[in-house]
């Protein structure tokens, strides 16, 4: 039977690689700067889940490979494969039942643009902490969000997702409708065998006081700032996010000093006055010497997302690592900030994550299966490609210095280019889950992602 082209089957768009457009439409696939040599066969921009299944149907009589990209935001550039990339970014559709606490969003909707739609409604949702990124890759890894302390990772508040499979056919998966693959969606990340078109999201009230309230200290005093860590960190509220980070100083400080270590504590509060106690209690305790205090900021979740995005400008070259760890925060501190006064370019930095104990404690069964009491990421950013080398040895020569204190990855922003990655972000089960029902729904490996060295992707 001779099959039709694939521009005839689709609403979308189809792009092959004699098409003038496609340098600018391969460029446009990845945020990172630093993009693999890899060239898709087709480039494909679905416009609905029929498109989706056309696809599938379309690669699997060809035997190409298909990767498909949400938003692009992956620092190892896992959504530009050879074969078709299926990009999802115009999946966007939004709906919102306020009196059940319930939205329907398809895998492009974006981080701020989800926020500010359930924010008219006094509605919330755990959203990642970056405005451009959409739920299809975030979600898929498991999503750690916004007060994830408090609403718990971004993957255990689905509800229920619609998927077209291997076969090319259209699932809706739940806890009672197809629960393997809702297991599976729930965390894993670019070994799920499946292309989400749409999740039913369940909501939260949106905090009316969401507050945050900044110390700045010269990385000498780490010592310092460590035990005050320890010492807030067992008592943490559940809705105050905790993130300490290690880089080099804001342009306030530019030149008093050469790094800094810096505490960022947001109170997810519904009032002013929660706010201030949540607050104040962690001020109380906040060594001396503090180089810069910006004390009961209103930062709702647009000024949240101001403040990560200053961190992440465009047109850098990106690579990335992250660590769960049980070690003492100190111990953690002590190892990034080894690791910022040694980067080789200023915009690199580290952070840190303290992990509330019910969040390290037990999990709801899914792929999504390993965590820690702390959460740890080396972020190497650069502009020029022939620093390429240095940037990568650095943030690898870092992972392995971080090896001793770390129980495993988060496959949202793991190194992936790098050997052992993507099974050790899972528990050692859910890892041999995971690959059972890979090869139970996708046998053929439709969904593939080449092995990084040394590693096989059948394991």
């Amino acid at each position: 039977m001779i099959m039709k082209p694939l521009s005839q089957s689709v609403s979308g768009t189809v792009i092959t690689r004699a098409d003038p457009r496609y340098g600018a439409a391969r460029d446009g696939l990845l945020w990172n700067a630093r993009k693999p040599e890899r060239y898709p066969e087709l480039i494909v921009q679905a416009h609905s889940a029929s498109d989706v299944q056309a696809v599938v149907r379309y690669a699997r009589a060809r035997d190409l490979g298909v990767s498909v990209r949400g938003g692009g935001h992956n620092w190892s550039g896992i959504a530009l494969q050879r074969g078709i990339v299926l990009d999802l970014s115009a999946l966007d559709a939004l709906t919102i039942d306020t009196s059940a606490r319930i939205a329907e969003a398809g895998p492009g909707v974006r981080n701020r643009d989800l926020a500010r739609a359930l924010g008219a409604h006094g509605l919330a949702f755990p959203v990642g902490h970056c405005a451009s990124v959409p739920l299809s890759g975030y979600l898929l890894g498991g999503g750690l969000g916004w007060n994830g302390g408090d609403w718990g990772v971004a993957c255990f508040s689905v509800e229920s997702l619609d998927l077209v499979m291997a076969d090319g056919g259209r699932r809706r998966a739940s806890a009672t409708e197809n629960p393997e693959l809702f297991w599976a969606a729930r965390g894993g990340g670019p070994d799920f065998f499946g292309v989400v078109t749409s999740y039913r999201l369940r909501l939260q009230a949106l905090p009316r006081a969401i507050t945050t309230s900044v110390w700045t200290y010269d990385l000498a005093d780490l010592d310092a700032f460590g035990r005050w860590i320890a010492a807030i960190a067992p008592s943490l509220p559940r809705n105050v996010e905790l993130t300490l980070l290690i880089s080099s100083p804001p342009p306030a400080l530019a030149g008093r000093v050469a790094k800094v270590v810096t505490a960022a504590a947001t109170v997810f509060a519904d009032t002013d006055a929660e706010a201030r106690h949540a607050l104040g209690e962690i001020a109380a305790q906040a060594p001396a010497g503090a180089l810069a205090i910006e004390p009961l900021l209103a930062t709702p979740f647009d000024s949240l997302f101001d403040i990560i995005g200053a961190f992440f400008p465009a047109q850098r070259r990106y690579a990335a690592d992250t660590f769960w760890c049980d070690a003492r925060p100190a111990a953690v501190l002590a190892r990034l900030a080894e690791a910022v006064r040694e980067a080789p370019s200023p915009e690199c930095f580290a952070l840190g994550l303290i992990v509330p104990p019910q969040e390290s404690a037990g999990r709801r069964d899914a792929a999504f299966s390993l965590t820690g009491s702390m959460f740890a990421a080396c972020y190497a950013i650069w502009q020029d490609p022939a620093a390429d080398h240095a940037h990568l040895g650095w943030l690898r020569q870092n992972a392995r210095a971080m090896a001793p204190l770390a129980l495993g990855h988060y496959v949202g922003e793991a190194d992936l280019e790098t050997a052992g990655r993507i099974p050790n972000s899972f528990s050692p089960a859910a890892w041999a889950k995971l690959k059972a029902l890979q090869r139970k729904y996708d046998p053929a490996g439709l969904f593939r992602i080449p092995a990084t060295p040394n590693e096989s992707r059948a394991a």
